[in-house]
């Protein structure tokens, strides 16, 4: 075959699809909503475990909530290697040793 020739469709041979058995429809939409999690109070009550983790999330969000703030800090390299050292030497976190130095920085300034 040359570049110029080109293959048409009747050329390709297709497998005819595949038919569903009626009332398959209702079943599969089903198990759709089934699989996303799209209760609602028209498609009748929630799994009562799901309602529970749901509880169990919410509760630890708000237990957290105002607790931890994230601040990004530029180290340079001699500084970021010497803490990630002094962290597996202490066998704690860096960001254990980061927030000692802090508090330690600001009782030092009397804040």
């Amino acid at each position: 075959m040359s570049r110029r020739e080109s293959l048409s469709l009747d050329e390709f041979a297709l497998a005819a699809r595949r038919q569903a058995p009626a009332g398959d429809d209702h079943r599969r939409s089903n198990n759709l909503e089934a699989h996303r999690g799209l209760d609602s109070p028209l498609h009748g009550p929630r799994d009562p475990r799901h309602e529970a983790r749901k509880a169990l999330r919410r509760m630890k969000r708000e237990r957290v909530k105002g607790e931890t703030c994230f601040v990004n800090v530029n180290l340079d390299r001699p500084t970021k290697r010497r803490l990630k050292l002094a962290s597996f030497n202490a066998e704690t976190s860096m960001q254990a040793i980061m927030e000692q130095a802090i508090l330690k920085y600001l009782d030092d300034l009397g804040l």
